[in-house]
Formats: structure tokens, sequence, C-alpha cells
């Protein structure tokens, strides 16, 4: 399975909210700044999960030198 891109994602999501809301017309940019807020959040967490999963450094702050 293809993992879906950010935009796709936006757009899904962006697309839900504005089915919540009643679809109402003339507000698309406003549902998508929301849905990419949501998104980007989302993949955050998702990178925070795998980092910590990973046992890597989500910050990318470390340097192996520094232990020696």
């Amino acid at each position: 399975m293809q993992a879906e891109t950010a935009e796709q994602r936006i757009r899904a999501k962006a697309y839900a909210l504005w089915q919540e809301d009643g679809s109402m017309e003339g507000c698309a940019d406003e549902y998508w700044r929301k849905a990419r807020g949501l998104v980007e959040a989302e993949m955050a967490e998702e990178q925070r999960r795998r980092a910590a999963i990973d046992g890597a450094d989500v910050g990318g702050d470390a340097d192996p030198a520094a232990n020696d």
C-alpha cells in the first residue's frame, strides 16, 4: 500500500470538515487551513512515535561524538 501524500491527507481532511459543517460554499480556504494544521499535527505525532520506537532523537540535535 502506498502512503498518502500530505496534500492528499489535507484534501481528505478539508473535505470531511466541510461536510461536517453542512457543506457551506465559499469557505474552501478556511477548511484547507484547518485541515493543514490538523494533518501537520498528526504527521508530527506520527514522526515522534516512530522516533520513540526507533530510539532516535526527534530534534535532530544528537551528536554521537558528544558521548566520547
